[in-house]
């Protein structure tokens, strides 16, 4: 497998003296003010950002003007329309949209309007069109202007805009039947045909029961402006005008029934959130309770078999918490309960459930995450709480623990293992991390690995570590979140800097764009269902093979696949057509290596130790590395050189040295996980040994291959001085991946679990005489 980085995956304000908005308007309530009286009083106030606002007292008495000049029900206490009443705007969903659909319904309104009167102008003149539209286009204007400014709420021009066309419906109206002795059905006709048109917009833009008194003040107000007609003989076809108002009125009806029921199925909807809402959440402290979390574990079974994610529980328990309640009472001890959901919440990633398990104990979901990276996040939300300080109760501290998926697993198996792990926490002295691991009863002791060859100090690489982070995020792989994931992006570039010194920023991020693709892929593999399916895989990495040979993935196709099509012309540009090929060739050497892994998981075969030897570096995926020295470092040997049986070996043996160091580092990962490929198992099952001799010879080996690899260095053949200068980069390289690749995987802990395996440092220095011999 791959080595170079680790995986890890409005509610309304209270009412106050002044509110203000930083620039903007601000307002003062009513203070005791005898009502009718008006006072506008301009104040100039300092806001926060040096600038000044304007306080307006509105009185009981504009209200009242509102109402009549807009039928509109305007508490006196209602926010001054300006960016402070924007801001609440803002908090609602639905008038973001309103506020977004009005903008072009006033302006075709405008339009139309001022295309009625540019029309009227060139025919016979209506001495009312004449008069109206020009003024009904000035509050059209006005209105888009208020919005468009930011100095109105969006029910404001809701109600404003009913009160100017109910008025102009009004007005036109009363003109008609004030001015002509004897109104043609036509002129009737274009009166009455917009009154439908008042009655839905005071639907749409209120509640039924404001809406239908609205609408009833417009019908009456026809009614009497019809009967006027009728006795003064401008209206003489009486039936005419009963139909419309029994047509009328049988709108309204149906207007107001059709919105009641809107209204009473909008109740029921709500109550059935909020029936689902209090089945799922926890009442205290506003986090999902047992039943949400059984379903949500659920689901994650499945999703896991199905497309190989990892995952982790995190289960923790507050210390002495019962304590809490004995000296504080059970007040103090619930706000502790609100106050740990909440911090947790704050520190926890999008993509992970929080939820109260029961009592003092709450479980996280941690999606997409593997043990390593799901230890190093409990271990800062225990840090977290710790430093936290509870009001009247100080510090509290949690212990935890944690679990990963395996698969197959149920999520009681899980669960048992996590509830272990804390009750493990518990017993080591209370305010720790534990997590789950496969106990033995005689401790494995790891014999410490030399490293003889030097060590590059890691190198920040932040730009590129960035880059690389967003290349992950802009297709959908590695952690959701942004620490974690740029924690991962940090950890390969870093290797692969250490790898390649003399690699660019271009170069460091193709080449950490390619590892971190193949990391995620490979740990896919070892710890998912995919990697003991082996139709499944096969069919997956044949995906990716024709992609990374230019053929464009599938609009459904996973994350990986689109990856790998964004990193194909990258690849062309940097190395060329042949040497493309040559890459596509090793990565479908890869593939099918770890294929064959997946056929021995599905099997339970354990390889033969001939055959990992043969296969451990196809599935580590260093003739990948090797290509990369070409692009990367500028570095290409001539064929017969590099196919030389003496530059064979020494490459043969650099690669075992890789391998064998990483084997022992992540035998845990593999104990833990229940994967057979690792030289210790092997080891094993091929001698008939114990682990700890079968861990201490596959160090033997480790050291041996070190030895070869210092002895075929010293004995390379002569090739020449420009080759010679060649062969000692390359020589200097392979000392970087073997002594680099070991220092990294210790210092960035990729695999240290817990406990069950302590993991000392590299020895820097010559190997010893014991080694030698």
């Amino acid at each position: 497998m791959p080595l170079p980085a680790p995986v890890t995956s409005a509610r309304r304000p209270e009412k106050s003296k002044v509110a203000a908005a930083p620039g903007g308007w601000v307002m003062e309530p009513l203070c005791g003010l005898p009502r009718g009286e008006l006072r506008v009083e301009a104040v100039r106030s300092a806001c926060a950002d040096g600038t000044t606002a304007v306080r307006y007292h509105r009185q009981e008495w504009l209200a009242h003007a509102a109402r009549l000049l807009f039928w509109a029900d305007v508490p006196p206490s209602s926010p001054n329309p300006g960016p402070a009443a924007l801001k609440a705007d803002g908090g609602d969903r639905l008038a973001q949209i309103k506020r977004r659909v009005y903008l072009p319904v006033l302006q075709a309104t405008l339009i139309a309007v001022v295309f009625t009167y540019v029309i009227g102008l060139r025919g016979e003149p209506d001495p009312f069109n004449h008069l109206a539209l020009p003024l009904l286009a000035v509050a059209l204007l006005s209105l888009l202007l208020l919005q468009l400014m930011g100095r109105v709420t969006v029910r404001w021009i809701e109600r404003a805009f009913f009160g100017v066309a109910a008025t102009a419906f009004m007005a036109k109206f009363v003109f008609t039947v004030a001015h002509s002795p004897a109104i043609p059905d036509a002129a009737l006709a274009q009166v009455y045909i917009w009154t439908p048109f008042l009655y839905v917009l005071a639907f749409l833009i209120d509640g039924s029961r404001s809406a239908i008194r609205r609408s009833l003040v417009v019908y009456v107000i026809g009614v009497l402006i019809g009967l006027y007609g009728v006795l003064s003989g401008a209206l003489s076809n009486v039936r005419y005008l009963l139909d419309f108002y029994l047509a009328g009125a049988m709108i309204l009806i149906l207007l107001y029934v059709l919105a009641t029921l809107r209204h009473h199925v909008s109740q029921l909807q709500t109550q059935v959130g909020e029936m689902r809402r209090l089945a799922h959440l926890d009442p205290l402290t506003g986090v999902s309770n047992r039943r949400q979390l059984d379903l949500q574990l659920s689901q994650e079974v499945l999703r896991s078999e199905r497309y190989g994610s990892s995952w982790s529980v995190i289960l923790f328990d507050l210390d002495d918490f019962k304590k809490i309640n004995d000296r504080h009472g059970h007040a103090a001890g619930d706000e502790v309960l609100r106050q740990t959901a909440e911090l947790m919440q704050r520190e926890l990633r999008t993509t992970d459930l929080l939820g109260r398990w029961g009592g003092e104990e709450f479980l996280i979901l941690a999606v997409q995450i593997d043990l390593p990276y799901a230890r190093i996040l409990a271990e800062r939300l225990c840090r977290a709480l710790a430093a936290h300080r509870m009001p009247e109760v100080g510090r509290v501290t949690a212990s935890f623990g944690i679990a990963t998926y395996r698969t197959g697993e149920g999520a009681e198996s899980l669960l048992r293992r996590a509830d272990a792990a804390l009750y493990s926490a518990k017993h080591a002295g209370k305010n720790r991390v534990e997590v789950s691991l496969d106990s033995r009863d005689t401790p494995l002791v790891l014999p410490a690995l030399q490293n003889p060859f030097p060590v590059a100090p890691p190198a920040p690489h932040e730009a590129v570590s960035r880059e690389t982070s967003a290349w992950l995020a802009r297709h959908g792989l590695g952690p959701n979140e942004d620490i974690s994931r740029g924690l991962f992006a940090t950890n390969i570039v870093q290797a692969v800097a250490a790898l390649h010194p003399s690699a660019d920023d271009e170069g460091l991020r193709l080449t950490a764009d390619w590892v971190g693709l193949m990391i995620l892929h490979d740990d896919r593999c070892d710890s998912s269902g995919i990697g003991h399916n082996p139709a499944r895989l096969r069919a997956l990495t044949s995906r990716l093979s024709a992609t990374l040979q230019g053929q464009p993935p599938a609009p459904d196709d996973e994350p990986l696949a689109w990856a790998m099509a964004d990193l194909h012309p990258r690849l062309l540009q940097a190395g060329g057509p042949a040497w493309l090929q040559t890459l596509t060739r090793h990565v479908d050497s890869y593939f099918e290596s770890l294929v064959w892994e997946a056929d021995n998981r599905a099997s339970k075969t354990i390889p033969t130790l001939a055959e990992y030897v043969k296969m451990r570096p196809l599935t580590a995926g260093l003739a990948i590395d090797e290509a990369f020295l070409e692009i990367v470092d500028g570095l290409r040997l001539p064929p017969a050189v590099r196919d030389h049986p003496a530059v064979q070996a020494l490459t043969m043996q650099a690669n075992r040295a890789v391998c064998w160091s990483n084997d022992i580092l992540s035998l845990e990962k593999e104990l833990q996980n229940g994967d057979v490929h690792n030289l210790v198992l092997v080891l094993q099952q091929e001698r008939q040994l114990e682990l700890q001799p079968a861990l201490e010879m596959a160090a033997g080996m480790y050291h041996q291959e070190l030895e070869r690899l210092i002895d075929g260095e010293q004995h390379l053949p002569d090739f020449g001085p420009e080759v010679g200068a060649l062969m000692s980069r390359y020589v200097k390289l392979q000392q970087l991946r073997v002594g680099g690749l070991l220092e990294w995987t210790f210092r960035s802990k990729r695999y240290q679990l817990g406990a069950g395996l302590e993991v000392p440092p590299p020895e820097i220095g010559p190997l010893p005489s014991s080694v030698q011999s």
